[in-house]
């Protein structure tokens, strides 16, 4: 039996399975907060960027990461990030904070502390926690698993349609090399590798509509809840 009162489901998934559209839409139609894992690990790129010289120890990581916050968006239902008591989710989506995220990902002791900043995250009414390792180290114990994937060439397709229509100069053969070897990446670290939860409902999105998965995971939840 279960103690807490927090219904939680997991959305772990491939790079531009649609896992983000489909957890925003989630929390959207149930009411439920919103965590995403991936915009916490880039907060940790960006007080990394602020303070590499002290990245040396698990005491000093864990004093910086302690001033990670999260706080809930009223109109969104999402998680938002702040450091030293500033929002900074409006500085982390930049190829530096990227590629800082990457780095820090890899320490285990960043990894420990981000694990407390998300179970955290486990209150109120509901909860959709989206990431890559969500249903797996984060909340294994969550009442609804799911694991979203879609094929490599869809993946891509989606991604070089995204980016070309805010402007951007891209090639579907560089985002379909980049994909398969964020893929690889992934599924082979050594640290809490991408792979399907147990009893998780895998859902291949290749063939179907964001509204028509959002659909199927509602009825799950009925199922499930009830």
């Amino acid at each position: 039996m279960k103690s807490r009162s927090t219904y939680i489901i997991t959305i772990d998934g491939t790079s531009g399975s649609g896992k983000t559209t489909i957890s925003k839409s989630l929390a959207k139609k149930l009411g439920f907060n919103l965590l995403d894992s991936g915009k916490l690990y880039r907060s940790a790129g960006f007080v990394y960027l602020q303070s590499k010289e002290l990245f040396s120890d698990f005491n000093s990581i864990n004093h910086l990461i302690s001033k990670i916050t999260m706080s809930t968006n009223k109109d969104s239902n999402e998680f938002e990030v702040s450091f030293e008591n500033k929002k900074i989710d409006h500085l982390l989506y930049t190829e530096e904070v990227s590629e800082s995220a990457s780095i820090v990902s890899k320490f285990p002791e960043v990894r420990e502390c981000m694990l407390k900043i998300q179970k955290l995250c486990a209150k109120g009414r509901g909860l959709i926690a989206n990431g890559r390792d969500m249903g797996t180290e984060v909340f294994p114990e969550a009442d609804l698993k799911l694991y979203i994937n879609a094929s490599l060439d869809v993946r891509s397709k989606r991604r070089y349609e995204e980016l070309k229509s805010k402007g951007e100069d891209v090639s579907l053969e560089n985002i379909y090399k980049s994909l398969k070897k964020r893929d690889e990446s992934d599924t082979n670290r050594s640290i809490s590798p991408l792979r399907v939860p147990n009893n998780a409902e895998i859902i291949d999105t290749s063939d179907l509509k964001p509204d028509a998965i959002v659909d199927k995971i509602l009825n799950l939840y009925t199922i499930t809840k009830n």
